[in-house]
């Protein structure tokens, strides 16, 4: 059964944590600042009331102290008025005194004000009396001296009784003032003592909220450090894995392969790396889209965790490529065995929805610490084990051998010699002739590469167009090939045209047209002279792809062939969703068409669909006459082989022999 595949969400911060961070740390920065707006506001507020309240106190004070010299004063001369009335029995010293006594009660009434209510109370009810009895001796003594008795007046002022009573007003007064400075004198004692003790306790609340918002920032600045952790710890997390699968990426392979190493070596055992290649993924890819492609490889890592043990390393190392690394505690099967589970687990279906895929995986190991002593070498043991796996096929498993690993760096060193060869002009065109069957004439060439390497000689395709294809040479080999031919042309008869080979990968391109047209018109070349071929295989890859291509051929005046019909696919599909203009037989039907009735069959029916469908068919690897005769039989009205002439450079092709209209092919024997 298909495993599903669920797609597990992924959780992303919708703020980041630095801005959350900054966010805490703003909000214990504004409430420590309006904490110490708020009290130092209130202290301000605190000293300014107890400063005016201080200041009046003061005031009232400083009154009460003048007016209690004012009443000694008052008192004074209160008395001597009267002394000075009876003594000289003067009526200035009598109003005087009128005046004097008048000013001494005001300012006995102005003091009784700054003093207790209960000072003030007892004030007036002590002299109440006495002021009532002197008034009225003072009254009587004037009286007598407006009578003209100054003795009497005088006996009156000097009496016990006037003596007493001033005594006990002069008493009473003195104590009223007496509390009239005590009271403001209290009064400014208070309120310094409460101005102290407010001031003390803002302080101490100020102390008191200092210290709240200190740890409440403290506290924040913790979650905060807390939070910044975490997010380095995720950062360093999402750093060394791949975004898609969650496994580890390049860089934590090679570190964690240093540790995995190192304690393999500490303790004398061995562990083996393990390069696991995805076959048929990119078929799916293509077809299906990146999105399908994103799930298969995450379905992969999961299935990669279920079949592997914990403690195993697992790696994404880039596209389809994954790495895992085992430790071979149990003995050296174990890695082979690891590799086989991969190999079954996922190459089993899987499963989106209503989309079932299936690709498959191909393995190469490589062991520390007997293939490779460092991590590097490990790797690159490891997918040369793998390039042999899919070289066997898919699905395979290969152990590293030190043979393939010479093999493979004389596989490197001839690209790089490819690379060069190619852009100086090493790779030449080789030219095959395409005839009429029935009258043996040249109807095209098809252009063909031969590499002459500077110490190994003329090359065949077969040694090196794979490489071309594997390492993405294919395209400049293609066009320097062509705009070399295109230089050729003017030698060969005008009617002669020029069938060239695109490989699969040049499908994907999209400047393969343009790039086309460009070397064309640069040489004078008429599009129409040139035919390309196709291979099932490019259709294959990406039918869509295939589709827009041989229309823009078409549209830009070309021809299209399909080439090595029958060895593929070989769908009908392809013939009826897509316009050719020829259709290539393979020369595997054409060698075995006396020796397998079959063969015959096949090329007759190919013959007839292609009647049908309005295009020609071309015959490849005729090397006999009868072979020729046969197919003429058959229906095939176009061949190419060793028959007609072997792949020739162009200042060889002469030797084909042709004359003007119509030109005829002479085999090489009668020239």
């Amino acid at each position: 059964m298909p495993e599903a595949a669920a797609q597990p969400a992924q959780l992303l911060p919708t703020v980041s944590i630095v801005e959350q961070t900054m966010r805490k740390a703003r909000r214990s920065v504004a409430m420590a600042l309006a904490g110490a707006a708020v009290m130092t506001t209130a202290l301000l507020a605190e000293r300014l009331w107890s400063s005016t309240a201080l200041e009046r106190a003061a005031d009232r004070y400083a009154v009460a102290f003048k007016l209690a010299g004012d009443v000694r004063l008052a008192d004074q001369q209160v008395k001597t008025a009267a002394q000075m009335a009876v003594v000289t029995a003067d009526r200035t010293w009598v109003e005087r005194y009128d005046k004097q006594l008048e000013e001494l009660s005001q300012t006995i009434e102005h003091a009784s004000l700054l003093a207790p209510p209960s000072v003030a109370n007892r004030y007036r009810t002590k002299t109440s009396t006495a002021s009532a009895e002197l008034a009225a001796l003072q009254q009587a003594a004037l009286q007598a001296l407006a009578a003209g008795s100054p003795d009497t007046a005088r006996a009156i002022f000097d009496g016990e009784r006037y003596t007493h009573h001033t005594q006990l007003l002069r008493e009473a007064t003195e104590e009223l003032t007496a509390a009239s400075l005590s009271a403001t004198d209290n009064e400014v004692r208070v309120l310094r003592a409460r101005s102290f003790a407010i001031t003390l306790t803002m302080l101490v609340l100020m102390l008191g909220v200092g210290l709240a918002l200190w740890r409440h920032l403290s506290r924040g600045l913790d979650r905060s450090r807390g939070s910044l952790l975490d997010a380095e710890e995720r950062i360093q997390r999402l750093a060394a894995s791949d975004l898609l699968t969650g496994l580890d990426n390049r860089a934590a392979l090679h570190d964690a392969m240093h540790t995995a190493m190192s304690r393999a070596k500490r303790h004398g055992d061995e562990l083996a790396v393990l390069m696991v290649d995805l076959d048929r993924f990119k078929p799916v890819n293509d077809r299906h889209g990146h999105m399908v492609g994103d799930l298969v490889l995450k379905e992969v890592a999961r299935r990669l965790a279920r079949c592997l043990r914990q403690t195993d390393l697992r790696a994404r190392y880039g596209g389809d490529e994954f790495v895992v690394v085992v430790e071979e505690r149990e003995g050296p099967g174990t890695a082979r065995a690891s590799a086989e589970r991969i190999v079954d687990r996922l190459s089993q279906p899987m499963q989106f929805g209503d989309l079932v895929v299936s690709i498959g995986a191909s393995v190469g190991i490589a062991r520390f610490p007997s293939d490779a002593s460092n991590d590097d070498d490990l790797l690159r043991k490891a997918d040369s084990a793998l390039y042999r796996a899919k070289q066997s096929g898919r699905g395979g498993v290969c152990l590293y051998d030190a043979q393939l690993d010479d093999a493979l760096a004389e596989r490197d060193a001839l690209e790089q010699a490819l690379r060069k060869g190619i852009a100086a002009g090493e790779l030449v065109p080789f030219y095959q002739p395409i005839v009429d069957l029935a009258r043996r004439n040249v109807r095209s060439l098809e252009l063909l590469s031969r590499w002459r390497h500077p110490t190994r000689g003329l090359l065949s395709p077969d040694q090196f167009i794979g490489l071309a294809e594997d390492r993405g040479l294919i395209g400049p080999l293609t066009m320097s090939l062509l705009n070399q031919a295109c230089k050729d042309l003017p030698r060969f008869p005008p009617h002669w045209r020029l069938s060239i080979n695109v490989a699969p990968q040049q499908i994907q391109d999209e400047s393969l047209v343009p790039q086309l047209l460009e070397i064309l018109v640069h040489h004078g070349v008429a599009p129409s002279r040139v035919d390309v071929e196709l291979t099932e295989t490019a259709l294959v890859s990406d039918t869509s792809r295939a589709r827009d291509v041989i229309l823009m051929l078409k549209k830009a005046g070309m021809t299209v062939t399909l080439d090595d019909f029958g060895t593929g696919y070989s769908s009908l599909s392809y013939l009826a969703e897509m316009t050719f203009d020829k259709i290539k037989i393979d020369r595997s039907f054409v060698r075995t068409l006396h020796e397998r009735p079959q063969s015959a069959k096949i090329v007759a029916a190919v013959v007839g669909l292609s009647r049908s469908l309005g295009v020609e068919t071309v015959a490849e690897g005729v090397e006999s006459e009868e072979d020729a005769r046969k197919l003429l039989d058959l229906g095939c009205n176009l061949a190419q082989g060793y028959l007609f002439g072997r792949p020739l450079p162009a200042d060889e092709v002469r030797l084909l022999g042709y004359r003007n209209e119509p030109t005829a092919y002479f085999p090489a024997e009668a020239i």
